[in-house]
C-alpha cells in the first residue's frame, strides 16, 4: 500500500511547519533515508527523509505552505504498490488517519542539506540570510567548493535581482520564513491567553559581587544565574511550569529553560535542559554551547524545542521593565531588565544597591495573580542570595 508522507512534531512547542522547498518530483526515485522536503518550523529547518525506498507518487502540499503537524504531505509507493489505490483526494487526505510509526516520515538534523539526491550543499547561514533577503535558493549560483552556496553568493544574488527590477518606493520584508513564524506565534499566545504582567525588582548587589569574583570559565553570565533561580523556583511554584491543554491544566515533571536568544534572522529559544537538576557552572556551559550553535545557524530541533518555562532580557539593550509574550504553550515568561543602580536606606544613612526590574507574564487561565507573586517572590530572594543558585 502507498506509504504516507506526513509532517512530524519534531518538539512539544510545535505547531506547524512551513515547506521551503521539495528535494524531489513527483516520480522520482528516492532511497531510504534521502531528503524529501525542508520544513521550517519551530524557527528550525530540518529536512523530511524517506522512511524507505519507492517512489515519490503525489505531492499533496506544495512549497511556501503552512500546515499543522500531522498533516499529509506526499503519497509514496513501495514496490509492487499500486498507483492507483493512491487517495488523492482532499477530503480523503484530510480524514486520513496518523501514520504508524513504520510508515511516518523520519527527520534529518537541520544543518546544511547534503548535496546530491536533488538536495543542495548551502551554508546554514547563508540559507538564513536568503530568507530573509528574500532570495530564491534554487537561482542562487554556489561558488563554494563543490558548488557550495555561501552568505557572500546570496547578497550578490539578492544584490542582483534587486537591480534587475524598477525601484519602487519604501522597503518590503516577506513575513514569512522565521519572521513569519514570530508573527503568528506572538499573534496566536496573545489571541490564546488572558495575559498578565507583575512586576518587582530584585537586589543583585551581592551577586554582582560573586560574580565578579568567580574565576571559573566560561564565567555564568547574568542570565545563567536567573535559569538557575528560576528553576529552583519552578520546584517551589510547579503551577507555573505548566501547560494548558483543552480541559485540564498539565504540570510539567521536567523544568526545561528557554533563553530568547536574539540571532540574525529573529529571537530564537534556545533551551537549558534540566536546569533544576544542574550546577550553576554546567548551566554556564550548556548555555553558552547552545547559545553560539544558535548565532552561527547550526542549531538542532533539540536546542531549541520543548522549553517548559521561557526567560528573556533586554537588559543588554538599556531597558529596565517591558511586557514579555508567553512563548506557546508555556504557561509563563519571565522578563529581565538592566542592572543599575540605586540608593536605599541603611541604617541612618543613604547605600548604593545594585537592582534589576523582573516583568513576569503569566496565563491567568493556568495561574493567579498571587502563585504568580508568589513566585516572583521566591525568584527575588534567590537572587539576593547568590550562594543558593551557585551550590
Amino acid at each position: 500500500m502507498a506509504i504516507e508522507i506526513r509532517l512530524p512534531q519534531w518538539g512539544m512547542g510545535m505547531l506547524e511547519g512551513e515547506i521551503l522547498q521539495w528535494y524531489k518530483k513527483e516520480g522520482d526515485t528516492v532511497a531510504e533515508g534521502e531528503p524529501l522536503a525542508e520544513i521550517e518550523a519551530a524557527k528550525v529547518t530540518a529536512d523530511v527523509v524517506a522512511p524507505q525506498a519507492g517512489v515519490l507518487h503525489k505531492i499533496v502540499v506544495h512549497e511556501g505552505k503552512l500546515v499543522p503537524v500531522n498533516e499529509l504531505l506526499a503519497y509514496m509507493l513501495g514496490d509492487g504498490d499500486d498507483p492507483n489505490a493512491v487517495l488523492v483526494d482532499s477530503a480523503a487526505s484530510a480524514a486520513a488517519a496518523p501514520a504508524t510509526a513504520g510508515a511516518a516520515a523520519s527527520v534529518a538534523g537541520p544543518a546544511t542539506s547534503p548535496a546530491g539526491g536533488g538536495s543542495r550543499n548551502i551554508v546554514p547561514r547563508a540559507r538564513m540570510l536568503a530568507k530573509e533577503l528574500g532570495v530564491d535558493l534554487a537561482l542562487v549560483v554556489g561558488t563554494g567548493p563543490g558548488g557550495r552556496i555561501g552568505e557572500d553568493d546570496v547578497r550578490n544574488a539578492a544584490s542582483s535581482s534587486s537591480a534587475a527590477q524598477p525601484e519602487a518606493p519604501g522597503i518590503t520584508i516577506p513575513l514569512k520564513g522565521i519572521r513569519g513564524t514570530i508573527a503568528r506565534r506572538m499573534v496566536a499566545s496573545l489571541q490564546s491567553m488572558a495575559q498578565l504582567t507583575l512586576v518587582s525588582t530584585a537586589d543583585v548587589t551581592d551577586l554582582v559581587a560573586h560574580r565578579d569574583a568567580m574565576s571559573e570559565r566560561p564565567r555564568p553570565t547574568y542570565t545563567d544565574y536567573i535559569v538557575k533561580a528560576v528553576s529552583l523556583a519552578l520546584r517551589q511554584h510547579p503551577g507555573l511550569n505548566a501547560t494548558l491543554e483543552p480541559d485540564r491544566i498539565r504540570l510539567l515533571p521536567d523544568v526545561h529553560i528557554g533563553v530568547a536568544t536574539a540571532a540574525e534572522s529573529g529571537l530564537i529559544v534556545s533551551v537549558v535542559r534540566d536546569a533544576d537538576t544542574k550546577s550553576l557552572a554546567q548551566i554556564a556551559l550548556d548555555s553558552a554551547s547552545v547559545v553560539e550553535r544558535v548565532r552561527a545557524g547550526t542549531f538542532s530541533t533539540d536546542d531549541v524545542s520543548g522549553s517548559t518555562f521561557t526567560v528573556t532580557s533586554l537588559g543588554g539593550q538599556g531597558i529596565d521593565a517591558f511586557t514579555p509574550i508567553i512563548n506557546p504553550p508555556e504557561a509563563a515568561i519571565l522578563g529581565v531588565g538592566r542592572i543599575v543602580d540605586q540608593p536605599a536606606r541603611d541604617g541612618d544613612g543613604i547605600a548604593w544597591r545594585k537592582v534589576i526590574t523582573l516583568s513576569l507574564t503569566i496565563d491567568h487561565q493556568v495561574v493567579d495573580g498571587a502563585p504568580g507573586a508568589a513566585f516572583l517572590e521566591t525568584v527575588v530572594a534567590l537572587l539576593a542570595d547568590p550562594q543558593t543558585i551557585a551550590q
